[in-house]
C-alpha cells in the first residue's frame, strides 16, 4: 500500500492537533493528578519526558484498587555529551532534590533522570534552563540528541567537528516554543493564532513518522555505532571537495516481537557531502523520510524501512530530488575501523589529560556499601576547571585535566571507592544495559538490575575455560527495541518474556556486522553455560588476538 493510501495512526492526529506540541499540557501539569492522559503522554515525549510507573508495585496497587506509583523519566539533551562543571553541578542538584538520587548516562550521550514527580517537572526544567540545558527533543518524532565520538571532542574541543555537532543540534531542533511556555515559564498554552509558528518544512504539522538519530564517528573509531544511525557521518577529506562527511543512511537496531516484518538493519553509504553543505543534505534526507515514512504503523515507521522497502538506489534518487543537485560518491568507509572505550588516562596535544571512568549501565549514584560516584564527581566539579563528557558506552570522561591536578583527582576518586580501569574484568569493561524494569513501560524483563550477575557469571566462565582477562562485548536489553545496541554485539542478550531472553552472538566491536540469533527463550542463569563450549572452541580454534564475535562469525555461522 502506498504511503498516501495508508490510514494514519491515532498518534499522527494527536501531533497535528497539538498546537505545535502544546496540547493541554499546561493545565494537566497543575491538575493535582500524579499522571497525565494518554494523549498528553504522546506530547510529553517531544519535551523529553516519559510517563512511567513503578512496575514492581503495579500488581499490588492494582489489586488493592490504589493509584499506581506514577513518576516521570526526563531525558536531558546534551549534544556530544559535553558538560561544564556548572552544568554538572546543576544535574547533581536535580538528582538530589527532584529525581531519585541518580544521574543516568545513556547510549546517546544524553542524561536521564528517573523518579521525577509531576510537580517536579517545571522546577527541573527551570533549573536546566538556567544552565542552557533542556529536555526538549530528548524524545519524540524529531531529530534526537546528536552524538559524536568523545575522542574527537577531547582532542579538539573547539574544532570543526565539535562545532558541527552543536550546529546540527541547533539546526534540527523543533522551532516550537511550547517547551519554554509550558515548562520553563509555566504559562497556560498560548494562542498562536495571531503569530503562527513556522515549523521546519521537514517537520510540518505532525513532525516525523518516528525518531531520527544522527551520529558523528571518528574515522578509525566506531564507538558510536555509526552504521546503526538513521544518518551517520564519517569525517573525511575529499580530493576534490575538501573537508566533509561520508553520509551513512538507513541504520536502526530495534525490532518488535509483535510484528515479524520488523528487523535490525545497518546503514549504507549514501554520498560525500562538503562540511558547509551537511545541513542541506540532512534536511533532504529528513524530507524524504517525512514524505515516505509509514505513518500508519509506528512499529514500522523508522527510516530504515523506507530504505529497505524502496531499495537503496530508489531512496538515493528520492533524496537527490529533494536536495536539488547531484550527490558526490562516498569515500571508502572506515577501512581500518576499531572501537575505543576511552577508559583510563590519555594525554592530548595541548598537554592536558583525560580520564575515562567506567559507569556500570550508566548509573551514577552513591551506592550503599559501594562507590560514591555522585559525591566524587560533585567534588571534582566544585574544585577543578574540567569538562565532563558522557560516552556512547554509558561511561564518563573527565577532560581538560591540568597535569598538576591529576594526583588530586585520582585521590578523590580513590577515596570514594571509584575503581581504576585496571581493576575491571574483560566483560565488565564493555558491558552495557538499558534500564528496563521497574520503570520502562516497554520492558518485558530485567536488564540493568541483573547485568552485574550476568557479568560475574561470564567472567567466571571465561576464567574456568582458560580465557581470563579476554575482552568480551556484552549488551543486554529488557526488550527488542535495542537501546543498548545488542544487535551488533559479540554477545547480545535481549528480553523475550518475563523470565527469558533471546541470545544473539557474532557481532563485534567494529559495529559492521549484525549478530546472529543463537538461541531463543533462554533463562538468564543459563547464558554462561550455553557459552561455555563456544569459549572452548574460541580458545582452541581462534586466531591470535581474534575477538569472540569475529571467531563466532567466521567458524560457527553456516
Amino acid at each position: 500500500m502506498a504511503a498516501a493510501e495508508r490510514t494514519e495512526s491515532a498518534v499522527e492526529e494527536f501531533k497535528r492537533s497539538s498546537q505545535h506540541l502544546r496540547g493541554d499540557l499546561a493545565s494537566q501539569l497543575v491538575d493535582g493528578a500524579p499522571n497525565v492522559s494518554n494523549e498528553a503522554e504522546q506530547l510529553l515525549k517531544f519535551h523529553g519526558i516519559y510517563s512511567q510507573d513503578n512496575r514492581d508495585l503495579r500488581r499490588e496497587r492494582a489489586q488493592a484498587g490504589e493509584v499506581l506509583d506514577y513518576s516521570f523519566m526526563a531525558r536531558v539533551v546534551i549534544p556530544g555529551g559535553r558538560l561544564s562543571p556548572e552544568q554538572w553541578l546543576s544535574l547533581d542538584a536535580i538528582a538530589e532534590d527532584i529525581a531519585n538520587g541518580s544521574i543516568r548516562l545513556t547510549t546517546r550521550q544524553a542524561v536521564q533522570f528517573h523518579g521525577v514527580l509531576k510537580t517536579g517537572l517545571r522546577p527541573m526544567s527551570r533549573e536546566l534552563s538556567k544552565r542552557l540545558m533542556t529536555t526538549f527533543g530528548g524524545c519524540g518524532d524529531v531529530v534526537r540528541n546528536v552524538v559524536i565520538c568523545p575522542g574527537i571532542l577531547a582532542k579538539e574541543p573547539e574544532g570543526s567537528l565539535a562545532k558541527a555537532t552543536d550546529r546540527l543540534a541547533t539546526t534540527f531542533r523543533s522551532r516550537s516554543q511550547a517547551y519554554v511556555e509550558v515548562f520553563v515559564e509555566g504559562e497556560l498554552a498560548a494562542s498562536i493564532e495571531s503569530e503562527p509558528e513556522i515549523e521546519h518544512e521537514f517537520y510540518g504539522e505532525n513532525y516525523l513518522p518516528r525518531k531520527f538519530k544522527i551520529g558523528i564517528a571518528d574515522p578509525g573509531d566506531n564507538c558510536i555505532d555509526v552504521f546503526a544511525q538513521d544518518c551517520g557521518l564519517i569525517p573525511g577529506v575529499h580530493p576534490e571537495h575538501g573537508e566533509g562527511f561520508t553520509v551513512i543512511v538507513g541504520g536502526g537496531l530495534g525490532r518488535s516481537y509483535a510484528n515479524p516484518d520488523t528487523f535490525a538493519r545497518l546503514g549504507d553509504p549514501l554520498a560525500f557531502v562538503p562540511l558547509a553543505e551537511t545541513e542541506g543534505l540532512i534536511a533532504a534526507i529528513l524530507a524524504t523520510y517525512s514524505d515516505l515514512g509509514d505513518r500508519s504503523d509506528r512499529k514500522r515507521a523508522r527510516m530504515k524501512y523506507v530504505v529497505a522497502d524502496l531499495g537503496f538506489e530508489a531512496f538515493r534518487a528520492e533524496v537527490m530530488t529533494r536536495y536539488g543537485k547531484a550527490l558526490h560518491a562516498p569515500l571508502p568507509v572506515m577501512p581500518d575501523i576499531n572501537t575505543q572505550d576511552h577508559l583510563g588516562w590519555t594525554q592530548h596535544a595541548n598537554d592536558n589529560f583525560q580520564l575515562g571512568i567506567r559507569i556500570g549501565a550508566g548509573r551514577i549514584r552513591d551506592f550503599e556499601g559501594g562507590p560514591q560516584l555522585r559525591t566524587a564527581f560533585r567534588e571534582i566539579a566544585q574544585k577543578f576547571s574540567v569538562v565532563f563528557i558522557a560516552t556512547p558506552q554509558q561511561d564518563l570522561l573527565i577532560t581538560e585535566i591540568a597535569d598538576q591536578d591529576r594526583a588530586a583527582i585520582t585521590a578523590i576518586l580513590s577515596a570514594h571507592g571509584v575503581r581504576d580501569v585496571g581493576e575491571l574484568g574483560g566483560v565488565e569493561r564493555n558491558a552495557m544495559a538499558c534500564p528496563a524494569l521497574p520503570t520502562c513501560s516497554q520492558a518485558l524483563t530485567e536488564a540493568e538490575r541483573r547485568l552485574p550477575e550476568l557479568v560475574d557469571n561470564l567472567e567466571a566462565k571465561l576464567s574456568d575455560h582458560g580465557l581470563k582477562g579476554r575482552r568480551l562485548q556484552l549488551r543486554m536489553t529488557g526488550c527488542p527495541n535495542g537501546c543498548a545496541r545488542p544487535a551488533v554485539a559479540e554477545v547480545g542478550v535481549v528480553g523475550r518474556t518475563k523470565s527469558s531472553y533471546d541470545l544473539y552472538l557474532g557481532g563485534g566491536p567494529q559495529g559492521t556486522r549484525l549478530a546472529h540469533l543463537h538461541r531463543e527463550k533462554i533463562k538468564l542463569e543459563d547464558v554462561a553455560e550455553e557459552l561455555a563450549p563456544l569459549f572452548d572452541r574460541w580458545r582452541e580454534e581462534g586466531k591470535e588476538d581474534e575477538g569472540f564475535g569475529d571467531f563466532y562469525d567466521r567458524v560457527l555461522v553456516p
